[in-house]
């Protein structure tokens, strides 16, 4: 058996989700990605250089938006919640459900989901 799975001794067993990768597993992901497409994957507290870690933040914040408290945590949204993007627009999560999560924006009104926005988040 494979150390980093974890096996579920029951009929639903098999319908669960693989376990999540272990380091190693995911370092060798971030590796075939750059090897194969080109996309570099760094996690930014792997950037010991202040400049550097810096330049390659602000690549991030230019292409996907401002990082925020609640965007760094790895948890689903909630209802209230606000999103800040860093485009100068905010958004209000008002409906959450297992596929979907329904924001609002503040200026106006307009609805949409976190799909439609690009933004995500378990």
């Amino acid at each position: 058996m494979n150390p980093t799975s974890v096996s579920i001794p029951c009929a639903l067993g098999r319908l669960a989700p693989a376990s999540p990768a272990s380091s190693d597993e995911l370092r060798a992901m971030r590796a075939a990605a750059w090897h194969k497409q080109g996309i570099v994957v760094v996690p930014l507290e792997d950037i010991y250089d202040d400049w550097d870690r810096a330049f390659l933040s602000g690549i991030a914040t230019k292409l996907y938006g401002a990082r925020t408290a609640t965007t760094k945590q790895n948890r689903p949204w909630r209802e209230g919640e606000v999103i800040d993007r860093g485009d100068g627009e905010t958004w209000t999560v008002v409906a959450t459900t297992a596929k979907s999560i329904t924001v609002q924006r503040d200026r106006d009104g307009a609805l949409a989901t976190l799909g439609q926005l690009g933004e995500g988040r378990s």
